[in-house]
């Protein structure tokens, strides 16, 4: 396989991100979205849409269900409706639960994917993150590297106050360094593995 090396030029059309440094979505949020542009600028990183797919699978059958319960109620008014609507409600529940579970256990707070190919060889990166428990200035990213069978998962934290000045915004430059450095330390761990 070919040696990655990851670039941390920012791009051209990068913007400037101003956010309050004291609302953690909002931070997490704009950490979350220069590390996926971090991760899809790389060369030959090609981005990945599943994880996000099963969720709008999911979203779509559960709209439908509703949607044909509004149709039907209206072409046949309710009391001819009733066990339509019972089905169409429960149905739709149903897959909001589907949904929240898919969210919770099989999503886990990733935010990107993308996949490397090389030598006939797919390695598939996934990004994911929180906030640290009871420390409200810390950062946590997991990242994910899966080649073959072969499957490294490391965790880097980092104090949200390297990523941001004083007035809110993000120190893209800093963040980009930060996970050029974190993707390098899982793709020599992978290599280690290899071996």
């Amino acid at each position: 396989m070919s040696k990655i090396s990851f670039k941390t030029e920012l791009p051209e059309d990068s913007n400037e991100t101003v956010v309050e440094k004291w609302d953690w979505n909002a931070v997490k949020n704009a950490l979350d979205d220069s590390a996926r542009k971090f991760l899809n600028n790389q060369n030959g990183f090609q981005e990945d849409h599943s994880l996000m797919n099963g969720r709008l699978i999911v979203s779509t059958v559960a709209v439908l269900f509703s949607l044909y319960a509004i149709g039907y109620d209206y072409l046949h008014p309710f009391p001819e409706s009733r066990l339509v609507l019972i089905v169409c409600v429960v149905f739709y529940f149903i897959f909001i639960g589907i949904l929240t579970l898919y969210t919770s256990f099989v999503e886990k707070g990733t935010f990107a994917e993308a996949n490397y190919k090389s030598d006939n060889k797919v390695q598939h990166w996934k990004f994911a993150s929180k906030q640290k428990p009871k420390e409200e200035n810390i950062y946590v990213l997991d990242i994910e590297l899966t080649d073959g069978k072969k499957v490294i998962k490391k965790t880097f934290e980092q104090s949200i106050a390297r990523y941001f000045d004083e007035k809110g915004a993000l120190v893209t430059k800093n963040l980009y360094q930060d996970l050029s450095k974190y993707c390098t330390n899982v793709l020599n761990e992978e290599q280690k593995k290899g071996n």
